[in-house]
């Protein structure tokens, strides 16, 4: 016992105070600071050498601080724990009273420790859970295409939706436009299936994939004899096929003139006729037709017929892009996931890191690439978690060859930073409800988004 008291004697105490990872602060009854280590001013950022001989009101006056835990002490007698986070990281500071033998403080000690790695850890693993609630959602089938219903978190596309299912109660041509790959197919599907048509057949049509000759004959069928090699009986067409039903007229923009004409007389008289007949076939079927293209420009260039245009043209739905609507990447990717995965008898996982780049990029080809890429990775990974490492050149590459900011001017930094926040966070609170979500998406802690919108004074 003695050897042992004699070496905490001669130990120095100091360089324990000092070596610290945690930051210690000490001060009188008064509020003036004792001592601290280097932990301490680190931790909090302060701009000063030393503490030593200030009174901790200074840095309230100053506006260094708003609340110091070790004033509360001073006032409550009593610990005082709190929490402060900035753009440095977030930290918990603990001050405790020492009291004399009187009963009075004599001496207040606070400990600072760094959280930013906990906080890290913590809104990774909110975010796996989050990404767990999702893989169950959909392996429950709650929210899926298999029920005709699209999938649609985003405000843009539920709107799409509510505009669908509304146009679904009248018999009316529709007129489908957006960008390849939109999915305006299920969106007719969509439509069909809330109409009151929807036990009768719905066909769809790629008009672009049949030559014209080819594509007549399909839609209005053929009699005997109508051509060579033609059935002896004859065949029926896909607008008899769709009676009381709905026919969906695809890439109706990549038609011929000739073929407009026909359509547009089979629009204003409902009947048609069979290639090679004679007595005309009455027809009940709404039309919904689709196209990626701009119908008016090509109407001002003489490649569309406009009376065939206001046609279809009666209700029209602008389908919007995937890039426009971030919000459903993830919960589409989740089912393209299970869809492959029960195909192929794989039981693959997207990582966080995966989902993050998944909704990073900006998707020209739209939900059919999105389609295309899950596949791909699917079939090709190796490992159970599919990781960045395994997305195509495309995805990996897409920030580094084409930057989302562009400088094409001098401005002091300082203020090129604040600006470009302040744009991104607005940005965001369009795309999202949720500040949580945001967070997500930019990739920072949840408060650090929080405390961003207070001093950008954005809602």
């Amino acid at each position: 016992m003695t050897e042992c008291s004699n070496s905490l004697e001669n130990f120095d105490f100091h360089k324990i105070f000092e070596n610290w990872d945690d930051g210690v602060l000490i001060t009188d009854s008064q509020g003036f600071v004792l001592m601290h280590n280097q932990a301490y001013l680190r931790l909090t950022f302060l701009p000063f050498d030393s503490l030593v001989g200030m009174n901790m009101r200074e840095l309230i006056r100053k506006k260094y601080a708003t609340n110091v835990a070790s004033l509360r002490v001073l006032e409550d007698r009593q610990p005082v724990s709190m929490t402060h986070s900035n753009e440095n990281g977030t930290i918990v500071v603990s001050s405790n009273p020492v009291f004399d033998t009187h009963g009075s403080i004599a001496v207040v000690v606070t400990f600072v420790r760094e959280l930013t790695e906990i906080v890290r850890l913590r809104e990774e693993l909110m975010q796996a859970k989050e990404i767990e609630e999702m893989y169950f959602k959909y392996n429950q089938k709650e929210y899926s295409t298999t029920h005709n219903v699209p999938i649609a978190v985003s405000k843009m596309m539920n709107h799409t939706l509510v505009l669908a299912a509304n146009i679904a109660q009248v018999a009316a041509n529709v007129l489908l436009t957006g960008e390849s790959g939109v999915g305006k197919d299920v969106i007719a599907n969509y439509i069909h299936e809330q109409s009151s048509r929807k036990e009768a057949p719905f066909i769809a049509v790629n008009c672009a994939a049949l030559p014209e000759n080819l594509l007549e004959s399909e839609l209005f069928g053929y009699d005997s004899g109508a051509f060579t090699g033609a059935a002896r009986a004859g065949k029926p067409g896909l607008f008899e096929a769709a009676q009381g039903g709905t026919l969906f007229l695809d890439e109706i923009g990549d038609t011929s003139q000739s073929f407009q004409a026909t359509l547009l007389r089979v629009l204003e008289t409902k009947e048609i006729k069979r290639i090679g007949a004679v007595k005309p076939i009455k027809i009940d079927v709404q039309i919904i037709a689709a196209t990626n293209r701009d119908l008016e420009d090509m109407i001002k260039a003489g490649e569309f017929r406009s009376d065939l245009f206001y046609r279809l043209n009666i209700f029209r739905i602008k389908i919007p892009t995937l890039r426009d609507r971030r919000e459903d990447i993830i919960p589409l990717s989740m089912y393209f996931m299970n869809l492959f995965n029960n195909q192929y008898h794989r039981q693959k996982r997207l990582s966080h890191e995966v989902l993050r780049q998944l909704t990073k990029y900006d998707w020209p080809g739209n939900i059919r690439e999105l389609r295309n890429v899950i596949e791909r990775m699917v079939v090709m990974s190796n490992g159970d978690y599919l990781s960045v490492s395994e997305l195509p050149e495309s995805l990996r590459n897409d920030f580094e060859m084409h930057p989302s900011v562009i400088v094409t001017g001098i401005m002091p930094i300082n203020y090129a930073i604040e600006e470009t926040e302040k744009q991104i966070l607005t940005n965001a609170l369009r795309t999202y409800v949720s500040t949580r979500k945001i967070g997500h998406i930019l990739g920072i802690d949840h408060s650090t988004v929080v405390r961003k919108l207070k001093k950008y004074r954005l809602k």
